[in-house]
């Protein structure tokens, strides 16, 4: 399933592409990581992690963006470790490509938080 990470409104803030790949690195030993060079691409970086299951994930062009595609499961431990790399100011949510709910991803929020609240609406719209 996809889902993407993105501020709620327009914003100033941005991922530094560059700590984030060691970020990514230094977090997940299996990961492959590529630089998308088109500058016309939607995405500046793709990566795979391949640690027991599988995420593809990608940051977008305008570094206000992530998107993953994976497990619900894995996804969403992924936004939880990638909320603690963005600044506390910074609000984020975590939603599926239809948008059929989304999460106001905090400091506070947990992998099985989201997993739950998901599982509950089952194709629901929700807002958490």
């Amino acid at each position: 399933m996809e889902y993407l990470i993105t501020p709620p409104v327009s914003t100033s803030w941005k991922i530094n592409s560059v700590d984030f790949t060691q970020s990514l690195q230094q977090k997940w030993s299996e990961v492959k990581i590529r630089t998308v060079t088109n500058p016309d691409d939607y995405y500046a970086l793709e990566w795979v992690i391949l640690e027991g299951e599988r995420l593809d994930g990608a940051l977008h062009r305008d570094g206000q963006g992530i998107s993953l595609d994976g497990s619900l499961e894995f996804c969403a431990s992924f936004a939880i470790w990638f909320r603690s790399l963005v600044p506390e100011t910074q609000n984020l949510l975590f939603y599926d490509q239809g948008f059929n709910f989304y999460v106001d991803l905090h400091e506070e929020t947990t992998k099985s938080e989201i997993i739950q609240l998901v599982d509950v609406t089952d194709n629901s719209s929700l807002k958490i």
